[in-house]
């Protein structure tokens, strides 16, 4: 598994954090990377009734993005994880990433504005920063 980029965003798309983790990854704009995740996880609850998981690109599904959300009981807010991924996909690994991030986190990811809080970016760094060898 090759995690390209990772994005933190919530069910409004207002993204929190955003890294570009390969640097030869294309960029992209995360506000509207945000919003489409947004819209497509109010779709596939309206359809499916299920919250989006995984989206799949190319033939032998070689890309994918894949969306962990994580509710904050008590605060009505869904936290969306978001990895662009190339090859097989480890959902262990990425849930236990997730679990740090919220770990470290936790008190940043319940106030807004986010992305305007450089301390909350430095804490994300650094626990992924800590688990890069894990997912490269």
């Amino acid at each position: 598994m090759t995690i390209k980029s990772f994005l933190i965003c919530n069910s409004d798309g207002l993204p929190f954090y955003s890294k570009k983790i390969d640097p030869n990854f294309e960029d992209y704009d995360s506000h509207l990377f945000s919003g489409w995740i947004s819209a497509i996880s109010i779709i596939g609850k309206k359809l499916f009734h299920e919250e989006i998981a995984t989206l799949s690109f190319g033939i032998n599904n070689k890309a994918s993005i894949v969306i962990l959300p994580r509710e904050f009981f008590g605060f009505d807010k869904v936290i969306f994880f978001v990895f662009l991924i190339e090859n097989e996909i480890d959902h262990k690994k990425l849930r236990q990433l997730c679990t740090n991030i919220l770990i470290e986190a936790k008190g940043y990811l319940k106030t807004v504005p986010l992305q305007s809080d450089e301390r909350f970016k430095i804490k994300i760094d650094k626990v992924v920063d800590s688990m890069k060898d894990s997912f490269l």
